[in-house]
């Protein structure tokens, strides 16, 4: 067992949820993986994207939205009531029959999930889209990621997974 992470907005009341991108939930899990959870939060939190190499090519309004905000990497076993205000508090324990909330609870059950969206937005970029194409998927990530091929083959006009017929020889 061990201790499990969300990243939490708490100006937005949003939050990121670490198994969407195909990570899993422990510090370390999603700390050290590359183009997930960090890559999300990196992009929430870009100011000036666009503007170089090496910045993800997408115009997603989603990139940036965090910027300037106060964010947290809140843990199931973190102390309860860190970062709640007195009113979350007592709406947390009216609607959980009086439990006493952490804010990884708290974000769980009254913030926005805004993981697929963070995810749509990396998945523009054809590095990060070339990535997720070649690893091995589960769960939310693989949901998410078959939803953006779909529409990209939509967009680009073409069927998905096209038999590759062989010449007659």
């Amino acid at each position: 067992m061990g201790q499990y992470y969300k990243i939490v907005n708490l100006t937005k009341k949003e939050f990121l949820d670490t198994y969407t991108f195909n990570d899993g939930a422990k510090l370390l899990e999603f700390g050290c993986s590359s183009e997930g959870t960090l890559t999300a939060l990196a992009i929430l939190l870009a100011d000036g994207n666009g503007r170089g190499g090496g910045d993800l090519h997408s115009d997603n309004p989603i990139i940036g939205s965090w910027a300037g905000d106060r964010i947290v990497v809140a843990g199931d076993y973190a102390d309860k009531h860190n970062f709640l205000s007195v009113d979350q508090i007592a709406k947390h324990k009216m609607l959980q029959d009086g439990e006493d909330p952490n804010l990884y609870d708290h974000a769980a059950e009254h913030f926005k999930d805004i993981s697929e969206d963070a995810l749509i937005a990396m998945l523009d970029d054809q590095f990060i889209y070339d990535v997720y194409k070649k690893i091995d998927l589960y769960g939310k990530a693989k949901e998410v990621f078959e939803k953006v091929k779909k529409k990209r083959g939509r967009d680009r006009g073409q069927d998905q997974e096209k038999p590759v017929l062989a010449k007659a020889g």
